[in-house]
């Protein structure tokens, strides 16, 4: 992570930073109990050699409680319909249930839009279960728009909406 600018942002209580190697096990297990997706432990390792600015928890009093994961993509823009773009993919968002609405998913997702705006990213998306309401809400209030509906994208055969925005 040499050259890093190192974020720490005060939310209340809490600190939103970047993540290290070291916070990976907390962030493991924070995806286990949150999200019905799961990934590899050496996939966390990936995501966060190649996009560490993109990579961000909050904490409090020095135990994280929330994380944020995104990747750079490359390949046909999700809101033209024609033309390549440099894409930002919010890989995966979670905040332990006790530490919701206290604006920690908004300022994880601020955070991590303006590290892939600033590694010239157009444009972010991300997909999310048709079901969860309250994160479609919060995307919608951080400007994404519903692009597209994937029929049977989770591995349970639930719908997900493809959303995006520009950056």
């Amino acid at each position: 992570m040499i050259g890093l600018q190192k974020l720490h942002l005060k939310i209340g209580d809490y600190v939103i930073r970047n993540c290290s190697k070291e916070d990976l096990p907390s962030v493991i297990s924070i995806n286990l109990v949150s999200l019905p997706e799961h990934y590899s432990d050496i996939f966390f390792e990936e995501i966060l050699n190649e996009l560490p600015e993109a990579f961000l928890i909050a904490e409090k009093d020095g135990v994280v409680v929330g994380y944020i994961m995104c990747r750079i993509e490359y390949g046909l823009s999700v809101l033209h319909k024609f033309g390549l773009a440099r894409k930002g993919h919010i890989v995966s968002i979670a905040v332990l249930e006790q530490h919701r609405r206290k604006g920690l998913g908004y300022g994880l997702i601020k955070e991590a839009l303006k590290a892939l705006k600033n590694k010239n990213c157009s444009e972010v998306f991300l997909e999310v279960r048709v079901s969860n309401l309250e994160a479609i809400k919060l995307y919608e209030k951080l400007g994404f728009k519903v692009i597209s509906k994937l029929r049977w994208y989770y591995r349970d055969g639930e719908d997900a909406y493809l959303m995006g925005r520009a950056l």
